[in-house]
């Protein structure tokens, strides 16, 4: 009786020692685990780039072409889109924000006037609290003093993006080209080894990315078009800079087409609101109608998933890798979801297979 209490005892102490142990390490496993995620880039984004340019290069398989020659001709068409978009886009984006820029001083006298009025409904709030021009102001100023080392932190890093610029391309190509091969060799080795489970799982993991992936650039695309023709055609200043950021904003879940739609409909506030309303009401039917009607015709298998795991998850990867954190969070955590699936009983499953 006395050993079994010590042994309990000796075991809650080991794990005591063990979680505070964890406590410690967790900021230095943090650092390798950036580390390592900032080394793997260039890698990913490869992989995600030859995700959705397979079925292309597929396409023109079928048509006669041998795999390098339509695998040199895809990339060769995607990278000279990429350029031609640049370059007819970025001059027109720097005459509107430059525009922007210099009508910055009046915006924001607008906006001030706007949420002044708005905050003397809240007369019975403390002063300090209430959402005045100046208190919101003051918060984002606090909130975004890091932002000041972003510029030393680009140059110092310019580099490791040109870098990651001239990789990417040669890392697409080698992987589009072994493609088939790679999954064709990891699919044989598993049947060998008898490892039909992880087969399986390794082919839902590959359904449900390369769907999300390739659903999820497409989408953008036909946002960013939709959003800039629209407000092209209403007449809104800056049009395509806000469309490119709707369409952009749109790859966050929940909390990306309010961010995106904030833009262009405070910028239409300080002139009339009636064109914000105008506005918002665009936002409001492009966003319904990609919910239910666009990302459901687009991807072939919707990633349904409970929205407050997308939350915790948007939260927790973009905390620990930023911008990149919350654009990956999405299949990151469908992956781990996936995992759990097919992992917690593989014991079990494995003596079904």
């Amino acid at each position: 009786m006395i050993n079994e209490k010590i042994k309990k005892l000796v075991y809650y102490l080991l794990l005591a020692i063990f979680i505070y142990v964890g406590i410690l390490i967790l900021p230095f496993l943090i650092r390798i685990a950036k580390y390592i995620f900032t080394l793997l880039i260039p890698f990913l984004i490869s992989f995600v780039l030859a995700f959705i340019l397979q079925p292309i290069v597929e396409f023109f398989k079928r048509r006669g072409l041998k795999r390098s020659l339509a695998v040199l001709l895809v990339v060769t068409l995607f990278l000279s889109i990429i350029v031609l978009t640049i370059t007819y886009s970025i001059p027109y984006l720097v005459r509107e924000i430059t525009v922007l820029i210099k009508n910055l001083p009046e915006i924001t006298n607008e906006l001030e006037i706007i949420i002044n009025n708005f905050a003397k409904k809240f007369t019975f709030l403390p002063e300090d609290y209430r959402p005045t021009f100046d208190n919101i102001s003051y918060y984002l100023q606090t909130k975004l003093q890091g932002l000041s080392n972003i510029p030393m932190n680009f140059l110092n890093n310019i580099f490791r993006y040109l870098s990651i610029l001239v990789t990417v391309p040669i890392l697409t190509i080698y992987f589009l080209l072994d493609y088939e091969k790679i999954f064709c060799y990891i699919r044989n080795k598993l049947i060998e080894k008898d490892k039909i489970h992880f087969r399986n799982y390794l082919a839902e993991l590959n359904r449900t990315m390369s769907s999300y992936f390739r659903g999820m650039f497409l989408v953008m695309f036909i946002f960013c078009l939709t959003a800039s023709t629209l407000f092209l055609i209403i007449r809104l200043e800056f049009a395509v800079f806000f469309g490119i950021i709707i369409g952009v904003t749109n790859v966050i879940p929940y909390l990306g087409p309010y961010l995106g739609a904030s833009f262009p409909v405070l910028y239409a506030l300080t002139t009339s609101p009636r064109r914000a309303i105008l506005v918002a009401i665009l936002c409001y039917i492009m966003q319904f109608l990609e919910t239910n009607f666009l990302t459901p015709f687009v991807q072939s298998k919707t990633l349904k998933i409970h929205p407050l795991l997308i939350i915790l998850s948007l939260l927790v990867f973009g905390r620990l890798f930023g911008i990149i954190g919350l654009l990956l969070a999405v299949p990151l955590l469908s992956m781990i979801l996936i995992t759990l699936k097919y992992y917690p009983k593989r014991q079990n499953m494995s003596k079904d297979v």
